[in-house]
C-alpha cells in the first residue's frame, strides 16, 4: 500500500509527521512525506519531497500535482488547506482520506482579531473546517476536545485520539554538537523552556518569576529555546532582560532541529511549561514538550489546571502553581530547595512513566487500527 501525507506548513523532518507517523506507516507500507520545505530523500522509506511554493495557498496546486503523480491509496492531510487537494482528488483517485489533527485550528484563528470579532470569527472558521472534514474516511486528534469540537456524537465512528508523546528513547542518541551550539553546551542550567515565545505562553511571567527566585537563588541559570513571531515582542523581551538585570541568568538560543534538542536538556535540571489558563487552546491541550522533558528526566513546573494536575501533580513528576509570578516562583523554589536523591527519585519517575505509558509506540496499535478499517 501506498501512504502519502502532505502538509504545508510543516518540514518534511517534522517530528509527528515523519518520525512518528510516517515511520509507524513505513514499517508496512511505502510512505511519501510531501511538504514546501525540509529534507529532501529518494531513496528510504519513509521518502521526503518538497514541493515548490511562495505561501502556504500556492503550494495546493503543486501538492495536488504530486498525489496525482504518485497516486497513493490512502491521503493524510494535516492542515484545513491541503483538506481542498482531499477534496479535488478523492474521488479521482480513488483513495482514502485521514485528516490528522494537533490544533485547534478555529480558536487559533480567532486569536488573531479584536476581542469583540472572536466569537465569529471563530465559528464561521469553525463552520469552513467542518465541511471540509465530511470527505475523511478517518479524523486523528492529539486530544478528545479537539475531535469534540469537529466532528461531535460522530466521533466514535470517525474519530480517534492519538496523543502526540514522544518516541522511546527519544533523547538516548550521540548526537555532535554543532558549532552553533558549542558554547551553550559547555554550560548547565537550572531550568529549560522550549517553544513558542508568546505573551500568552508565559514569557514575560517567566522574567517575573525569574526576578523573585534570583534573591534566594543568585547563580540560577535559565535556558529560554524558542522562535518569536513578533519581532516588536522580541525588541520588548531583550530590553525586558536588561531592565530587570537578568543578563547573567536568563540565556537565549534561536530554535534549533528538533534532533539536537536533547543536547540542551541533557545540560538542564527542571523543565518549564508556561501558559495563560484563560487561553482555551493551551489548557486543554498537553504539550509535546512536556513529554518530552519527562522523556529526558527533568521534573516539570507548570501551571495548575486540571490537565497538568493529572499528569504532573498526580503522577509526582514536578509542581503546579496558579498562572501568578508569585505563585509559580514559590513552586518553583521548592523544587531547587531538593536536595540530590529527592531530585534523583522524582527524575526516575519521569523515565518510568515515559517508558510504561507515555511513549508514541504504545499508540501504534490503534494507529494501525485506524489504517485497517478504512482500507479493508
Amino acid at each position: 500500500m501506498k501512504i502519502c501525507i502532505i502538509t504545508n506548513s510543516h518540514p518534511t523532518n517534522d517530528v509527528r509527521l515523519y518520525y512518528k507517523l510516517a515511520h509507524s506507516f513505513a514499517q508496512h507500507h511505502s510512505v511519501w512525506l510531501i511538504s514546501t520545505e525540509g529534507v529532501v530523500n529518494n531513496t528510504q522509506n519513509p521518502y521526503q519531497q518538497v514541493v515548490d511554493a511562495d505561501s502556504p495557498w500556492a503550494a495546493i496546486g503543486q501538492l495536488q500535482k504530486k498525489v496525482c503523480e504518485l497516486k497513493p491509496d490512502v491521503l493524510i492531510c494535516v492542515e484545513p488547506l491541503t483538506l481542498l487537494v482531499a477534496w479535488r482528488l478523492k474521488q479521482r483517485l480513488n483513495l482514502k482520506l485521514i485528516f490528522d489533527v494537533h490544533e485547534f485550528y478555529a480558536d487559533a484563528f480567532a486569536e488573531r482579531f479584536p476581542m469583540l470579532l472572536r466569537l465569529f470569527a471563530k465559528y464561521a472558521y469553525l463552520a469552513g473546517l467542518k465541511l471540509l472534514q465530511t470527505k475523511a474516511d478517518a479524523l486523528l486528534a492529539v486530544n478528545a476536545e479537539i475531535l469534540k469540537q469537529l466532528i461531535g456524537k460522530d466521533g466514535k465512528q470517525r474519530g480517534t485520539v492519538i496523543p502526540n508523546y514522544p518516541v522511546k528513547h527519544v533523547w538516548d542518541y550521540v548526537c555532535d554538537v554543532p558549532g552553533s551550539l558549542s558554547q551553550i553546551c559547555d554550560m548547565h542550567f537550572d531550568l529549560i523552556y522550549i517553544g513558542g515565545l508568546t505573551r500568552n505562553r508565559g514569557l514575560f511571567k517567566l522574567l517575573k518569576i525569574v526576578s523573585i527566585l534570583k534573591l534566594e537563588f543568585p547563580s540560577l541559570k535559565i535556558l529560554i529555546l524558542g522562535k518569536f513571531f513578533d519581532p516588536a515582542l522580541e525588541a520588548e523581551f531583550h530590553s525586558s532582560i536588561n531592565r530587570f538585570n537578568l543578563n547573567a541568568i536568563i540565556y537565549y538560543q534561536e530554535w534549533i532541529p528538533a534532533e539536537k534538542i536533547g543536547l540542551l536538556l541533557r545540560r538542564s535540571r527542571f523543565g518549564l511549561w508556561l501558559f495563560n489558563s484563560y487561553n482555551r487552546r493551551l489548557r486543554l491541550s498537553t504539550p509535546l514538550k512536556v513529554l518530552e522533558y519527562m522523556a529526558a528526566g527533568l521534573p516539570v513546573i507548570t501551571v495548575k489546571t486540571p490537565l497538568m494536575k493529572a499528569l504532573v501533580e498526580y503522577n509526582q513528576v514536578g509542581i503546579c502553581a496558579p498562572y501568578k509570578a508569585k505563585s509559580l516562583a514559590e513552586a518553583t523554589a521548592r523544587l531547587l530547595r531538593m536536595n540530590n536523591e529527592e531530585y534523583a527519585a522524582m527524575s526516575q519517575r519521569c523515565l518510568e512513566l515515559t517508558e510504561s505509558r507515555f511513549n508514541w509506540e504504545a499508540l501504534e496499535p490503534q494507529l494501525f487500527g485506524v489504517l485497517n478499517r478504512i482500507t479493508k
